[in-house]
């Protein structure tokens, strides 16, 4: 059995950039994002299958990312627990093996997600209907997805890139660099990787979501959303296919710590950089006007 075509939506962006909000969003707007989530609302089975050690120290064949996005496809539509092959069913266990509290890979899923992610079983969208997720490291995998799902379309969420360079969410910096182009360096600071994996991820997923996707991307500034959140609200459902008639979340915003950077000594990024990331923020700003 094959799910029925249904639009497919995702949100992404580096950890920390305030994604919560836009799955708030999706899930008021009707549709359905997952029932295995975190409280920033990730959807965990995506985790599971996309966060994996192996994938963090070396890029990862396509024929094993083209699996992955057959079975998540399959687990938040039909489920996997009725017709899951020998093979399929060996490689989610194995990874179930390597997760807390049994394994040692803290990729924020835990054994309890993988062992629901074999169970899973008809979703409410299984007979169709509009569906997506919400995950930071979905841009990693965009050009695969959007090649691999019918009628995808992904929100792209961007922070500042030098108060996001002094946040403590790293992990993506930590793990992903290989793939977005970051060169290794591991002698530099922690503070200087993160804004270079920041504009190296964040112009990546631009650069073929602009090419790729005409009518499918959207980029939102997080700095621009908090001024006038509602302004994306219907944006956001019409590319969704949800409900336009639906009553946007209560408390859109929540106190956040944007300009962080101004409490900081920003000598410590070399000149160059901060010219890319400068000139990569006034074209993002550009192009929202």
């Amino acid at each position: 059995m094959t799910a029925p075509p249904a639009s497919i939506t995702a949100i992404g962006g580096l950890g920390g950039s305030g994604t919560r909000v836009f799955a708030a969003m999706l899930r008021q707007a009707g549709v359905f994002i997952g029932d295995d989530l975190n409280g920033p609302l990730d959807n965990l089975w995506f985790t599971v299958l996309f966060k994996r050690r192996d994938w963090t120290r070396t890029p990862p064949p396509v024929s094993q990312i083209v699996t992955a996005i057959r079975l998540f496809r399959q687990a938040m539509t039909l489920g996997l627990s009725a017709g899951l092959s020998g093979p399929d069913r060996a490689m989610i266990e194995a990874l179930q093996q390597d997760l807390l509290p049994d394994g040692t890979w803290d990729s924020g899923a835990r054994v309890a997600q993988a062992q629901h992610l074999l169970q899973s079983t008809a979703s409410p969208v299984a007979g169709g209907g509009p569906w997506g997720w919400k995950e930071p490291n979905t841009h990693v995998f965009l050009p695969y997805l959007d090649q691999l799902l019918p009628d995808f379309r992904y929100i792209h969420i961007v922070r500042d890139g030098l108060d996001m360079a002094f946040s403590d969410n790293t992990w993506q910096a930590q793990h992903w660099g290989d793939i977005v182009g970051v060169a290794p360096d591991p002698d530099a600071p922690m503070r200087v990787r993160q804004l270079r994996y920041w504009l190296s991820a964040n112009r990546r997923a631009l650069t073929y979501g602009r090419a790729r996707m005409p009518g499918r991307f959207m980029v939102i500034r997080y700095e621009d959303f908090c001024v006038d959140p509602m302004r994306y609200w219907h944006p956001i459902t019409a590319l969704s296919g949800g409900r336009a008639d639906a009553t946007p979340p209560a408390d859109l915003v929540r106190p956040t710590n944007i300009g962080r950077a101004g409490t900081h000594d920003l000598s410590v990024f070399p000149a160059d950089l901060r010219r890319e990331v400068k000139a990569f923020q006034l074209d993002l700003v550009n192009s929202q006007v």
